[in-house]
């Protein structure tokens, strides 16, 4: 784990960078809880970022910069981004300076592009993970300047330089490498053994559509089923008395939650299907918990959601349905699946073997090593 104390003579000293989604701060979270040798870190995001509590919750050291998206904004709003990025670069050149760190690890985020041009431009050697299977733009404009460049999987290597890339696989958290069993996970959550479940989730910013589907299909999905639906930020009210309303019997069956930490390793464990966005830690978390998956990309965030539900799709682990069809289709697509034993015990298989329980510690060994090379250089 990582130490918050004062350089020793052999501390590797660390700086990650990353935000915007869970996707982009539960790696890296998971690469340091790798860690064999204590290294110290500073975490660089973004001023006000979703990553900001969970990064201080994990103890560590948090400084926040300015940066923006200008993906689909107005031509105003990029102009005030693009100066919010270029404030955030001077921050982080001086963080770097400050810190002088042996390697960054990028994970992507509009707040990786000032602090790894910083870095390059001080020589500092650059880790980039890309946790989907298409980059975004920031991790697109970035590899440029990155030493290496690490991916969950082989289709992502044809969207950089040949020879700078890694195949690592997605590092899953430590809790989601020593799952429970099934009926003990039920049990925590309060699920009979015997039940069929379905885990419906939105990803760390939540979904509005999917809980739209939910609350609009709530009596059908709980008929079949005990629900695990967690909303996110938007919804919750709306929700929540749609609950209080129902019948006793179907209420004790419809498990609500606006966030889960950690309790989500659990309800993913518990989870016959999961319906899902299909952001990065889809990859790596639905794996690991061997769980057939329907997977709903967010249609606003370019490509790379659809690139990632297709690349589960196609090695028979998960369904795709587009947004705008899921409150449609959510009823019918679950029913399928949990009359057909057969075809989801298949998927479940399917997914269970695309898991890679060791590549957290493949990320953390590249970390180290371009650490020590960076300080061989500096010895010399």
């Amino acid at each position: 784990m990582p130490t918050t104390a004062e350089e020793t003579k052999t501390a590797l000293r660390l700086v990650i960078t990353g935000g915007g989604t869970g996707g982009h701060v539960y790696p890296a979270l998971s690469v340091l809880d790798a860690a064999d040798d204590a290294p110290t870190v500073l975490w660089i995001g973004s001023t006000g970022g979703l990553e900001a509590p969970i990064v201080q919750r994990a103890g560590i050291p948090f400084k926040g910069i300015d940066a923006g998206g200008l993906r689909g904004m107005s031509p105003v709003k990029m102009a005030r981004n693009l100066m919010r990025l270029g404030r955030g670069f001077v921050q982080a050149w001086r963080l770097l300076r400050t810190f002088r760190p042996d390697v960054v690890l990028a994970t992507g985020g509009y707040v990786t592009f000032p602090v790894g041009v910083a870095a390059w431009l001080q020589r500092i050697p650059m880790l980039i993970y890309l946790p989907d299977i298409e980059p975004g733009l920031a991790v697109r404009a970035l590899a440029p300047f990155a030493t290496r460049i690490a991916v969950t999987g082989e289709a992502a290597q044809a969207h950089f330089r040949a020879g700078k890339t890694v195949v690592t696989g997605y590092p899953v958290r430590r809790a989601l490498q020593a799952l429970p069993s099934r009926e003990a996970a039920r049990a925590l959550l309060g699920i009979p053994a015997e039940a069929r479940v379905v885990l419906v989730t939105g990803g760390s910013q939540g979904a509005h559509s999917l809980n739209e589907a939910v609350g609009r299909n709530l009596n059908a999905l709980l008929d079949m089923a005990h629900v695990i639906h967690i909303h996110g930020r938007s919804d919750g009210e709306w929700l929540r008395s749609l609950r209080a309303a129902l019948p006793d019997a179907l209420r004790q069956r419809y498990h609500l939650f606006d966030y889960l930490h950690e309790e989500m390793a659990a309800a993913l464990r518990a989870a016959d299907i999961v319906v899902a966005r299909a952001g990065a830690s889809t990859l790596g978390e639905l794996p690991a918990a061997g769980v057939a998956a329907v997977l709903v990309p967010y249609p606003y965030s370019g490509a790379h959601q659809w690139a990632n539900a297709e690349y589960l799709a196609a090695q028979g682990g998960a369904l795709v349905v587009p947004d705008a069809e899921i409150a449609a289709r959510i009823v019918p697509v679950v029913r399928t699946l949990l009359e057909d034993e057969a075809r989801l015990h298949a998927m479940q298989a399917a997914m269970q073997r695309l898991a890679q329980p060791e590549a957290a510690q493949r990320l953390y060994r590249l970390v180290q090593e371009m650490g020590q090379a960076k300080r061989d250089r500096r010895s010399k």
